[in-house]
């Protein structure tokens, strides 16, 4: 094996640092770009053609931020669909001075953070990449796509799946014992944001497990023998970071976990015939 790496260069601290400065200030230009397009008037798609929706940006006269919009779009169906039973009657209030522009600035900030995240990614890769051998330079480039793809994946299947669930499930229980729907904004999006991004970094589990695996740390024969505990653990974990406490989110988290971790099981088996130490382990 090589001393260092083939593109590796000799340069002072201060160096490295002005470097990554560079590229995580591009990083802060773009979230700041894409941030103020967040908080552009969102299109009316009312009309059906691209033209319509172009001009709804100035012409409607009403002001809604796009990233709301973007939230209420996934939210709207949702709560029309609630509504539209005759049982349960669901209003959304502010219940606080700033809860309205609490929302705007929530879902802004974190539809921003996905937008720039693969830039980020990016630019810390052109950061490090010179200081990689070129087997490391391959098993980052395998494993990094995969992994974004699976956060992405992940915050669809919270937005999509857990938190229709779970708001279905604290609506009729509300409905059961008699109390008011009326739901502050502010927390709507929030527990929206929390439960996009837990079930994100959930989607990580078999990323984390093979990075392991090719590093020969994780023995996947080992691994499967503490099955139990680890899914006792994992369950303990997600009742922590799951924003409600009627257990409906976290098993409902659970469930892609279990079945993340055994195809991680699976394919860390695979990783590891070049770990002798492993193979000798199993």
């Amino acid at each position: 094996m090589e001393s260092k790496p083939p593109r590796d260069k000799e340069m002072p601290l201060w160096e490295h640092l002005a470097e990554l400065g560079t590229r995580l200030k591009r990083v802060l230009i773009a979230f700041a770009v894409v941030f103020i397009l967040m908080w552009m008037p969102a299109p009316d798609l009312s009309g059906g053609n691209p033209l319509s929706i172009a001009t709804s940006f100035f012409i409607t006269g009403e002001y809604n931020p796009f990233a709301y919009w973007v939230f209420m779009q996934s939210i709207n169906p949702l709560l029309e669909g609630l509504n539209r039973t005759g049982y349960v009657r669901i209003a959304l209030i502010a219940g606080e001075v700033w809860n309205p522009l609490a929302a705007v600035m929530y879902s802004s900030l974190y539809l921003t953070a996905l937008v720039v995240f693969p830039y980020f990614v990016y630019q810390m890769w052109l950061y490090i990449q010179p200081a990689l051998y070129p087997h490391e330079e391959r098993a980052v480039k395998k494993y990094l796509w995969i992994a974004l793809l699976l956060f992405y994946a992940g915050n669809l299947f919270g937005i999509l799946i857990i938190y229709p669930s779970l708001f279905r499930f604290v609506v009729g229980l509300a409905q059961v014992i008699k109390v008011e729907q009326i739901f502050s904004v502010a927390s709507v999006v929030s527990t929206w944001i929390q439960i996009a991004f837990w079930t994100g970094v959930i989607f990580e589990t078999p990323i984390v497990m093979a990075i392991l695996s090719e590093i020969c740390l994780l023995n996947p024969w080992t691994l499967a023998e503490y099955r139990p505990l680890v899914y006792a653990a994992a369950l303990i974990l997600i009742a922590m970071v799951t924003p409600d406490t009627t257990l409906i989110s976290t098993f409902l988290t659970f469930i892609p976990f279990a079945i993340l971790f055994e195809i991680g099981l699976i394919w860390s088996r695979r990783i590891v015939r070049k770990c002798p130490d492993v193979q000798r382990r199993r």
